[in-house]
């Protein structure tokens, strides 16, 4: 079946093709084209179900109008959250969001960011990986607006957003401590990147100020084998002969399994332990369990990754290294 064509749309309505190109395009307004033609253009565009030459489109105005956003885990809520609030910021702009999934993989995230860039998408979006600062960089090479969101690397001069992840972690550990807990654990994965290094550090840094820093309730946990490392970290916490008061969970993921093997070993939360969690999750509004956790401005972290890439794209490349502040809430 022969593609219908702006010339078939303009010859069923004896109009010009410029015409019928300014309405399908969304130029109209402002232009003389009547609202009565719009109409008649649109309705006749749908009723021979015209579809647009994207291709054609992308190779006349040099522009594929549509960005590419590579994050770790889609399965992880705050990523997910993330993601939805970059493509409805980037539908304002007109664009299209292809996502793809890195699983802290400096390999996946290679071939993502190679796929999108064989893609020419306009822009890229990204969550970095450890030892993935060539992968920046090849992105750069090639002129590719492009902004880091919730991690950055520090040694490369590129647009960033994140929170301030140390002072935010500083902090909640401060909160337990005022409410009289001394032995606090944390649980956070052991991947050398700011926003996770950071949390660390603000634990530590905290303990360490009221002498409470004890290094054998630091659980590194490595991303791959998280499920099982997890669940011996929270048994070794639970028999540990000193009694621990509280664990600070690094990350939304780790808090998820964390909190199912506390309850299969038996730990009541939190009458036994208090448990922190880095990040809100949906299911707090619908349990019992008092959660002290840190919320993160998500939907404005995404929404300014969008409009940094667009006023890169327009031509401003002034770098923006954008630190939003997160909040320590309560459950209940």
């Amino acid at each position: 079946m022969k593609r219908v064509s702006m010339q078939d749309i303009a010859d069923k309505l004896g109009l010009s093709k410029g015409t019928v190109s300014l309405v399908l395009s969304g130029k109209a307004k402002g232009s003389r084209v009547s609202e009565e033609t719009c109409r008649k253009v649109k309705q006749m565009a749908a009723e021979m179900n015209y579809q647009p030459n994207e291709i054609a489109r992308s190779l006349s105005t040099g522009k594929s109008m549509s960005i590419g956003v590579v994050i770790t885990d889609i399965s992880n809520e705050f990523f997910g959250n993330l993601t939805f609030h970059i493509q409805e910021q980037a539908k304002k702009y007109g664009y299209t969001v292809i996502t793809s999934n890195t699983n802290e993989s400096p390999e996946e995230f290679y071939d993502a960011v190679t796929t999108l860039l064989n893609k020419q998408v306009d822009g890229i979006i990204l969550v970095p990986v450890d030892e993935g600062q060539e992968v920046l960089l090849k992105i750069m090479k090639r002129n590719l607006p492009v902004v880091q969101v919730d991690r950055y690397y520090p040694d490369i001069k590129a647009n960033y957003i994140i929170i301030d992840n140390y002072k935010v972690s500083r902090d909640v550990i401060e909160v337990l401590i005022r409410k009289g807990l001394q032995r606090i654990a944390v649980v956070c994965y052991d991947i050398n990147l700011n926003a996770l290094t950071d949390r660390r550090q603000g634990y530590i840094d905290a303990l360490d100020r009221h002498g409470l820093l004890d290094p054998a309730l630091i659980k590194n946990i490595n991303y791959e084998n998280q499920e099982e490392e997890i669940k011996r970290a929270i048994i070794d916490l639970k028999n540990n002969p000193d009694k621990v008061d509280a664990i600070f969970f690094c990350s939304r993921r780790v808090f998820i399994t964390g909190v199912k093997y506390m309850h299969r070993e038996g730990i009541k939360i939190p009458e036994e332990m208090e448990v922190v969690c880095f990040d809100e999750i949906d299911s707090f509004s619908i349990t019992n369990m008092p959660i002290t956790y840190i919320k993160q401005p998500i939907r404005k972290m995404g929404e300014k990754a969008v409009d940094i890439l667009m006023e890169q794209m327009s031509g401003i490349d002034e770098i923006k290294e954008c630190v939003f502040e997160a909040e320590i809430e309560y459950s209940i």
